[in-house]
């Protein structure tokens, strides 16, 4: 078999890395074929993998293709995890939207469509090319990604995020759950699911009991979660939200603080970077590696190789990905790309009958369902007035002006990664 990894220079690479050893008796005699447009990081990241799949006798085989389509050729399964342009790309994706009052994020609101006018062509491309490959896509933002791979190629697609692994995690810590016997239902969109079922060892919890014995945690923020915000949510909804919804039902609080914080989440990162590289280029080098897991670390890496595992072995395995609805939630239209619990196996993702969503989120989550769709068809052509009515359908943007004014001054920001658009 034959394993693609598109973005193999990637920081998160290491996760994958050791999500490959995780399974590394399931995919014994596979090639990784590692593709990126960084000569260098891809260099250090194949030299990495080869080092500690060797150390862990694990029979995995490296090769490294600076050019895309020999990478392609004749996989099996295409695993893309990459960034067009850079950080420095999603640095402006954090701050153009944040200069006119809409709060600046890589994968939601005006942010998100960026990265989408971006991401969608690159992936067309690659689906092109697929054959019969399976796409299994963590380039963001992955339900805007794959509903335009699903309808506007013949590839076969399937959208990935383990943001519910770390929220389900988040909601153990609050309620004071084991999270390893821990499942929830997370239903709606990608960075958009609420979760009104929660189960440990198999056993329905009463949520509406435990929420209202939920004490709301003092300190602020991390870069990647709100928990003070998110049970003060969680109580006055009855139920769990996820980690984004700050963006929404917080939306000018967090403005303010994203303006007074002075740098973007793009910036930090890439003031890290250095050292972390730096750092994975030593390791490298060893002959047992153990490489820094402040980027993606393992649960990235692992959740995509046991969903190529899942299909390639038929386990049909119950995971929560980004898949066509087909009436797993009746508030949403049945060709929506929507996040849902499915069984994944060889013939894909099954989506689960989860019924209606919570009325509380229904419409929010319906305006977030419409802008997507304009979002992707924009990304896909080029169309300029679709990519206005995305902006102008999406909650965080409530003029036709600062919608105009994103656009204009996010399209030639980005202009040399948006050749639809010329």
């Amino acid at each position: 078999m034959k394993i693609a990894i598109v973005g193999a220079g990637s920081g998160y690479l290491p996760g994958v890395i050791r999500g490959l050893l995780h399974r590394a008796a399931d995919l014994a005699g596979t090639e990784i074929a590692c593709h990126d447009t960084d000569a260098a990081h891809l260099e250090v990241m194949a030299r990495l993998a080869r080092r500690m799949f060797a150390a862990r006798g694990a029979d995995l085989t490296v090769t490294v293709h600076p050019e895309l389509k020999p990478a392609l050729d004749g996989a099996s399964y295409i695993f893309t995890t990459f960034r067009p342009g850079g950080l420095a790309a999603r640095h402006l994706d954090e701050s153009i939207p944040l200069r006119h009052g809409v709060v600046g994020q890589e994968t939601a609101g005006p942010g998100g469509l960026l990265m989408a006018l971006r991401s969608v062509p690159v992936l067309l491309d690659i689906a092109e090319h697929a054959g019969d490959a399976w796409i299994v896509n963590y380039t963001n933002p992955t339900n805007i990604v794959t509903d335009a791979v699903a309808r506007y190629s013949g590839a076969r697609v399937l959208g990935l995020c383990d943001q519910n692994i770390g929220d389900t995690e988040m909601w153990a810590e609050l309620l004071g759950l084991p999270f390893d016997r821990l499942e929830a239902d997370w239903i709606g969109l990608n960075h958009a699911t609420w979760a009104e079922r929660l189960r440990l060892d198999g056993a329905e919890l009463d949520l509406p009991a435990l929420l209202a014995g939920l004490e709301v945690p003092g300190g602020g923020a991390t870069p990647w979660r709100d928990p003070a915000r998110m049970a003060e949510l969680a109580k006055a909804l009855g139920f769990l939200p996820n980690s984004y919804a700050k963006y929404y039902f917080f939306h000018d609080e967090v403005v303010e603080e994203l303006r007074a914080k002075g740098t973007t989440r793009a910036e930090d990162v890439l003031a890290m970077l250095p050292a972390y590289y730096a750092q994975v280029e030593a390791e490298s080098r060893k002959d047992d590696p153990d490489p820094s897991r402040e980027r993606g670390g393992g649960e990235h890496g692992e959740f995509a190789v046991d969903t190529i595992c899942a299909i390639e072995r038929d386990e049909r395995r119950r995971m929560i990905v980004n898949v066509r609805n087909n009436g797993a939630v009746s508030s949403l239209e049945p060709d929506a790309i929507v996040e849902v619990p499915a069984l994944v196996g060889r013939s894909g993702a099954v989506p689960l009958t989860m019924g209606a969503l919570p009325r509380a989120v229904r419409g929010l989550t319906q305006a977030i369902h419409e802008y997507e769709v304009l979002a992707a068809d924009a990304a896909a052509t080029g169309d300029r007035r679709l990519a206005l009515q995305a902006l102008m359908a999406h909650p965080f943007v409530r003029s036709k002006h600062t919608a105009e004014r994103i656009l204009d001054e996010g399209l030639a920001a980005h202009r040399d990664h948006l050749p639809q658009f010329r």
